[in-house]
C-alpha cells in the first residue's frame, strides 16, 4: 500500500519552546476556553498544517494517540471514585475522543469523515491502513493527526507504554495530509498489514541499502530515540525524513512482531 504526503507539520515539547495556549489565542485568535492541554496541542498542530497545506472542505480526518487524553481520564477517576462527586460537564466532554476530532475539524474548516481511533499496538500504521482503505474508495484527501501529551504523573504513561524509567516521555503532535495521487507530493509512504518475525527483519535489514531506524520497542536492535519517546514516534520520524528529503525505512515492534514503513522522498 502507498500513500503520498502532500503536507505535514510537527511539534515536540523537548525541541520546540512554545507556549501553546498563548500562541493559539494571540497568533491564531483561537478561543481556548473549556478545552484542555490535549485539545490545545491537537489544534496547534492543525494550525501549523494549515499554514503549509491546501486543505479541502471534504478532506477526511483521522486522529490517533498512544494513550489518549490520560490526564482527563485520571481527573475523572479521582472525581468519581475518590471524591465521590459527579463528573464535571466539560471534563466529560473532553474525555470523549471525538471532542478532540471536532475541534480539529473546526479549526481546519473541514466537513469530511472524522474518526478518532487508538490501537493497543502499531497505532500509526493501523491508522495508515484505515486511511488507505477509505480514500481508495472515496478518492479524497485524508489528514492524520497523531498526538501524545505527557501526563502530570508520567510514571503511569511509562508503565502503560512499557518505557524504561531512565527515558523521558515528551509531548508531540504530528500531522500529514495524504492522497493516492503522486502529483506534487513531497514523499511516498509504503507499508503493508503484514507482521514480520525477527529472523525476517534481520534478513530484510541485511538486504537493503537504505537507512534503517528502529522503534524504541525493538529490543533486539539499537534505537536512536530511547531517551526521548512517545507512542506515535513513527509519525514524527516520517515527517523528519520528509523535512530533509531523505529516504528512510522505519521498523516498529510490538510483542516480537515487526512492521515496516518505507519513506521515499519525491522532492
Amino acid at each position: 500500500m502507498k500513500l503520498y504526503i502532500k503536507a505535514y507539520s510537527s511539534y515536540r515539547s523537548d525541541l520546540d519552546d512554545v507556549e501553546i495556549k498563548k500562541v493559539l489565542k494571540q497568533k491564531y485568535k483561537y478561543n481556548t476556553r473549556r478545552q484542555d492541554e490535549f485539545i490545545h496541542l491537537a489544534v496547534y498542530g492543525a494550525q501549523l498544517l494549515q499554514e503549509k497545506a491546501n486543505i479541502n472542505r471534504d478532506d477526511e480526518l483521522y486522529v490517533t494517540s498512544g494513550v489518549g487524553n490520560i490526564d482527563v481520564v485520571q481527573k475523572t477517576n479521582t472525581t468519581v471514585y475518590e471524591n465521590h462527586e459527579s463528573v464535571k460537564l466539560f471534563d466529560f466532554i473532553n474525555l470523549l475522543g471525538n471532542t478532540t476530532s471536532y475541534y480539529i475539524a473546526s479549526a481546519l474548516k473541514i466537513k469530511g469523515k472524522n474518526i478518532f481511533q487508538i490501537s493497543d499496538n502499531f497505532t500509526f500504521i493501523n491508522s495508515l491502513i484505515s486511511i488507505y482503505a477509505s480514500i481508495k474508495k472515496s478518492k479524497k484527501y485524508a489528514i492524520l493527526c497523531t498526538i501524545d501529551v505527557v501526563s502530570k504523573t508520567d510514571e503511569i504513561t511509562k508503565r502503560v507504554m512499557d518505557i524504561d524509567e531512565a527515558s523521558e516521555v515528551v509531548s508531540a503532535v504530528n500531522y500529514q495530509q495524504f492522497s493516492l495521487d503522486a502529483k506534487d507530493a513531497l514523499a511516498e509512504l509504503e507499508f503493508d498489514s503484514k507482521s514480520y518475525s525477527l529472523s525476517e527483519i534481520n534478513t530484510f535489514v541485511k538486504s537493503t541499502q537504505e537507512e534503517v531506524k528502529f522503534s524504541f520497542r525493538c529490543k533486539a536492535f539499537k534505537s536512536e530515540e530511547k531517551l526521548h519517546v512517545f507512542e506515535t514516534y513513527p509519525s514524527y520520524i516520517v515527517n523528519s525524513s520528509v523535512e530533509v528529503a531523505k529516504d528512510l525505512i522505519y521498523i516498529d515492534c510490538h510483542n516480537d512482531k515487526y512492521k515496516i514503513i518505507k519513506v521515499k522522498s519525491l522532492k
